[in-house]
């Protein structure tokens, strides 16, 4: 895989800035990622008027999920951790409550409609967000690490060792896999679907065996997971609030 170049292409009067790489595929692949930006995978010596030909046939869909993308982060600001907020977890919504401890004792816990946050302070929201931020973290990794082992049964067949789950805030990646096998997830991850988290650690535990983007990986991929491009198309869309 050659380093991506970036380049611009003007539709009607509006410039599409996107970045090309050209990979070992046969087809080529257009993505808008959660912080608006635009990435194309070609496969190696394809002409570069008929990737600007391709780009422009999506360019309305390439401006509408852009814009759908900057109106989520107008529309809703960031949290302050009080009661009444909407906070997702495995895709449900759920309604918060900062709870006053009786006790003194601290803690995050969940029933059917409710994230409920006992804290010493009901007026600390600071101290509201850690416990909730801890709280998504441990089950983040409880989840993951079930997810990675209900789907490693499928990889042993290729000889590589269960990947190590590692959990971090990315703001444009939903994950990353090392070739010593350390897989690192999103913690946002935690907040969508399951069927959502299991395509991005097949995605990334792919890369165990094939280390890019090539016919190779895909064919792999299509093969352990039949409906990665649904899965990965309404994750990349998911609504988070």
């Amino acid at each position: 895989m050659l380093q991506a170049e970036t380049r611009t292409l003007e539709y009607g009067d509006t410039s599409i800035e996107y970045q090309l790489t050209y990979t070992d595929r046969e087809t080529l692949a257009i993505h808008v990622h959660p912080d608006t930006h635009v990435s194309v995978e070609a496969p190696p010596h394809s002409d570069i008027a008929e990737i600007e030909q391709r780009i422009r046939k999506r360019a309305a869909w390439i401006l509408r999920q852009q814009r759908k993308f900057r109106r989520y982060s107008v529309e809703f600001p960031p949290r302050q951790y009080v009661s009444g907020e909407t906070h997702r977890y495995l895709g449900q919504q759920y309604r918060l409550k900062v709870l006053q401890s009786k006790d003194g004792k601290e803690s995050v816990r969940i029933d059917r409609e409710h994230i409920l946050v006992s804290v010493r302070d009901k007026t600390d929201h600071r101290r509201a967000k850690k416990l909730l931020t801890s709280w998504y973290r441990q089950r983040a990794l409880e989840i993951f690490s079930q997810r990675v082992d209900a789907w490693y049964p499928r990889f042993e067949r290729y000889n590589i060792d269960r990947p190590k789950v590692f959990i971090r805030r990315m703001r444009s990646k939903w994950g990353s896999c090392t070739t010593k096998g350390k897989l690192t997830l999103n913690l946002k991850l935690v907040m969508v679907p399951k069927q959502f988290i299991d395509y991005v650690i097949v995605h990334e535990m792919c890369h165990l065996i094939e280390h890019n983007h090539s016919t190779a990986f895909y064919a792999l991929l299509s093969k352990i997971m039949p409906d990665w491009e649904e899965r990965r198309d309404k994750l990349n869309t998911f609504e988070f609030t």
